[in-house]
């Protein structure tokens, strides 16, 4: 599947290789809004920083004042970078203009730039590219090509699009009322497309050309952007957010981490704490453990992990995500070789105790295998499916101390067993690399791993739409859930290889798809296999969320047990008896699971 990268064919695959290969950013979100830190008037928002301007809707002539107190002397791009590089970013993103509309670079197709309206009087944004050079990381810039609160033709979807969050205006309504007067298009051709030909001529190599929320642009508009920045720097790259199909990788929803193997390139923008632009009482913030624990995940998928931090108004960044960034860049000094320059999992589900990633042969260093442990086992490790040779085994921070193994390629399934120390590694998340006498060769069938545990994610179960409505029938949305089930007549089955005769409980995971909103069950399902069939309403089992769960709530519901007489092939089917659809999103499914009674 290739639509996330639009019509724009890829002849130079080399364009794409160091953007794989850096797997970790930095996303910077820096404006006029972070002298509010959430803030207005006494009132403290609960909505992410940059929107207080639509949130509060505070006229644009008290807004730009502003810009009268932005002074951030403390700003420094070469600390920035070096401890971007340090934390094992290889990529950095910075907004050149948020939806305010303040272009944070020396512009001079508006006057409402850093340079010109703030007493601050430098371009940071030129200090950053020559920081980026010095110190050998990418230099990405964001830039919203569709909304601009300052501008009276911006973008504006119109009165019936809903709003966002449900109460914010997309678009500066309360200045500019009037939507029948608005007109885009000399918006687009006086300040959009000068000011990104400014960004793409000013300040050197542009890896990145991050565009974001299309809501009202045309497919005719976007593709001039994209033949503008062809026309420029034909290397750069970008996002799908430019809009309406078009971009070179696809970059998924606000901290949505995929649920299963994705196609194609990927990136995932995320929050180190809960807003973007920055909050002074925003302290939620993820620890590094969380933050590796979605870096490890994304990486075995295939996806870049692009973290945002929102400096302060002096130009500095919050003390614990500097801390947080310190720590991670500990753990990446020792075991970044698990995430720089691999390639998704070569198996086609996750593992109950952590991710494999993948890298290739290259010259004399052989393929390896990255095993990166969430949870150190108390005993072997058993690994089924692999059907290449493994000649090595260390863990990264022990690399002269090989690991006992033993390998069966004989065996169906075939089977590596891992002799792990009894005492876990101080590491947060542990590494060990397997090296391959060739390329990575895995059995794609659905079978039991370690503990005999059988995961059947959603993307590779085969829907039977059996007469349903198009509308209704359950569909891959890109976080690879099973979505839009809202109909009791389709049903889907997976084809599963049961590795003993015995006992099996069966559970099932399911989503709910809003942002930052409760799970909810009370979906009646059916499950039948093997000549057993188990009714039950989805309730919560087991809803503590992952890291990469806390802004999409998840639950494992646990359904009952089946029994198999004997191993081998079997099918799985999961029926609807009735779908509660009060949430509006009907059943949304990860993955339903098979764990051996022990």
């Amino acid at each position: 599947m290739t639509a996330h990268r639009g019509e724009w064919p890829v002849t130079d695959e080399q364009r794409f290789e160091w953007f794989q290969d850096a797997r970790f950013g930095l996303f910077i979100h820096w404006g006029l809004y972070c002298t509010l830190g959430g803030e207005w008037q006494g009132q403290r928002m609960e909505y992410i920083g940059e929107w207080i301007m639509s949130k509060y809707q505070i006229p644009l002539r008290e807004y730009v004042k502003l810009a009268q107190q932005f002074d951030p002397q403390a700003f420094d791009a070469d600390a920035w970078v070096r401890l971007a590089k340090r934390a094992g970013m290889r990529y950095i993103v910075i907004t050149s203009k948020h939806h305010e509309g303040f272009a944070m670079y020396h512009s001079q197709v508006s006057t409402y730039n850093i340079v010109d309206a703030t007493p601050f009087d430098r371009d940071p944004l030129a200090e950053l590219a020559e920081a980026c050079k010095r110190h050998g990381l990418k230099l990405g810039l964001y830039y919203s090509q569709d909304l601009d609160w300052h501008e009276p033709n911006a973008g504006d979807p119109g009165p019936d699009y809903p709003k966002n969050a449900g109460e914010m205006s997309w678009t500066n309504d309360w200045d500019f009322p009037d939507y029948e007067a608005k007109d885009y298009i000399p918006y687009f051709e006086e300040k959009v497309k000068p000011q990104v030909r400014e960004l793409l001529t000013r300040y050197g190599p542009i890896s990145v050309l991050w565009f974001d929320t299309p809501v009202s642009i045309s497919r005719e508009q976007s593709t001039e952007l994209v033949n503008l920045v062809r026309e420029l720097q034909p290397d750069c790259l970008i996002n799908t957010r430019i809009g309406n199909g078009l971009g070179d990788y696809g970059s998924m929803g606000d901290n949505q981490v995929p649920y299963g193997q994705l196609e194609g390139i990927w990136e995932v923008p995320a929050t180190l704490n809960d807003t973007w632009g920055y909050k002074h009482f925003d302290r939620n913030w993820k620890s590094a453990a969380e933050t590796l624990r979605i870096l490890a995940g994304l990486a075995s998928k295939n996806a870049n992990y692009l973290l945002n931090v929102g400096p302060m108004p002096d130009g500095r960044f919050p003390q614990p995500a500097i801390e947080i960034l310190e720590e991670i860049g500990n753990w990446m000094e020792i075991y970044g070789d698990a995430v720089h320059g691999t390639r998704q999992s070569p198996y086609p589900y996750e593992f109950e105790w952590g991710w494999i990633t993948h890298q290739a042969a290259a010259g004399t260093t052989p393929a390896k295998l990255y095993l990166l442990f969430k949870r150190w086992p108390a005993e072997p490790l058993v690994l089924r499916g692999l059907r290449t040779e493994v000649t090595a085994a260390h863990e990264l921070s022990a690399p002269d101390q090989a690991l006992r193994l033993d390998q069966s390629l004989d065996g169906d399934p075939t089977e590596v067993t891992l002799h792990l120390p009894d005492q876990k590694p101080a590491a947060e998340i542990p590494v060990v690399a397997l090296e391959l006498a060739g390329p990575a060769n895995v059995d794609q069938r659905l079978i039991a791993q370690h503990q005999d545990r059988i995961t059947l994610p959603a993307y590779r179960a085969k829907v039977h739409p059996n007469g349903a409505d198009a509308a209704t029938t359950p569909h891959l949305n890109r976080a690879r859930i099973l979505a839009g089930w809202k109909d009791t007549q389709p049903w889907i089955e997976w084809d599963l290889h049961i590795p003993a005769p015995g006992a099996y409980e069966v559970s099932v995971t399911t989503a709910n798809l809003r942002h930052r909103r409760p799970w909810r069950g009370g979906h009646n399902i059916r499950v039948e296999i093997g000549g057993d069939t188990i009714e039950t309403v989805l309730t919560r089992a087991e809803g503590k969320n992952q890291p990469k769960d806390r802004y999409n709530a998840q639950a494992r519901s646990h359904c009952g047990w089946v029994h198999f007489d004997q191993a081998g092939p079997v099918k799985l089917a999961l029926k609807a008896v009735s779908i509660d659809d009060s949430s509006g999103i009907g059943l949304a499914l990860v993955s339903a699971e098979l764990r051996a009674q022990s």
